[in-house]
């Protein structure tokens, strides 16, 4: 057990890393969604990204061609990881509490979980189930004692949610599927230009507009392609390859943890007692997860 954790160390770290600027692109994302429609923000951020990762990918081993038998699974994820996450996430801001978002796709490691018992025949147990609820135990105190902000947001805000929720554990798993023949980097590549071209078409007619936004929000394209897109996608994809989907789900459930966090650096908000308590409870709760899948996985 403690060669398997010393030897994932690195990618728990990566994943880490992950959380802490994915919690900072809520605040980044919501902003810009006030001056750029969605799908344009997802073309000027996949441009960026894959740019990033195409240099990664030509100063390390380089990058293949797919497989021509795999090109449909990298659209399909692609679509399904990258379009629909994505669109469902951020036109449910425009609507819903980013509070209650992170509570949504909190539950994307116990439906992860479910996926595995039920259709890929994994082990599971009590205790990993409790840990998971009390993760989201956590989750529910970590956005605040004033729980009267549940009841904001529209009904089609939330179908955005589930649809991302859904989109995402469907990304995790047929990803999982073609990971092994190909590097993480070249996943990371494909899906992104993929993501790029698909979107393309509906920024063509915006383009001239670009250089009228405020710097601000150039700056937060470029952090949402670069930073969050690039670099972080990097290491999702291989937190998923060297993890597995169901560890790089409970990683999600530390977002709401970033958001407090930044919300009190960046936004000065006030955290009360209960919000440190439900950071401690998601960040306690979330390490058994995960030693506990490893166990699973290690007695096979």
């Amino acid at each position: 057990m403690k060669k398997l954790d010393e030897g994932k160390r690195i990618f728990h770290v990566m994943m880490i890393f992950l959380v802490i600027v994915w919690g900072l692109e809520y605040a980044v994302a919501k902003d810009a969604l006030d001056h750029v429609d969605t799908l344009i923000i997802l073309n000027v951020k996949y441009f960026f990204g894959a740019l990033l990762i195409a240099a990664v990918a030509k100063k390390t081993a380089g990058f293949r061609l797919p497989d021509k038998r795999d090109v449909p699974v990298l659209i399909g994820t692609t679509i399904l990881g990258h379009i629909i996450y994505f669109y469902c996430e951020y036109a449910a801001m425009a609507t819903v509490p980013v509070a209650n978002i992170t509570i949504i796709l909190g539950f994307l490691p116990i439906g992860s979980i479910l996926i595995e018992k039920l259709f890929f025949h994994r082990r599971t147990n009590g205790k990993l189930i409790l840990f998971m609820m009390v993760c989201i135990i956590g989750i529910f105190l970590t956005i605040g004692a004033d729980f009267r902000s549940m009841r904001g947001g529209s009904g089609r805000g939330y179908l955005m949610c589930l649809g991302a929720l859904g989109a995402w554990l469907a990304y995790l798993f047929l990803t999982e599927k073609i990971a092994y023949k190909y590097g993480s980097i070249e996943i990371a590549l494909w899906q992104t230009v993929i993501a790029w071209l698909l979107t393309s078409p509906v920024m063509v007619p915006h383009v001239a507009e670009l250089p009228a936004l405020p710097p601000r929000v150039m700056m937060e394209l470029l952090y949402l392609g670069i930073v969050s897109e690039g670099l972080c996608f990097l290491a999702e994809v291989t937190g998923l390859e060297k993890l597995g989907p169901t560890i790089s789900a409970v990683y999600s459930n530390f977002l709401p943890v970033t958001s407090a966090l930044f919300g009190m650096l960046l936004l000065h908000q006030d955290l009360v007692l209960l919000q440190y308590l439900g950071g401690a409870l998601v960040i306690a709760a979330g390490f058994l997860v995960i030693r506990e899948k490893d166990r699973l996985d290690l007695q096979g």
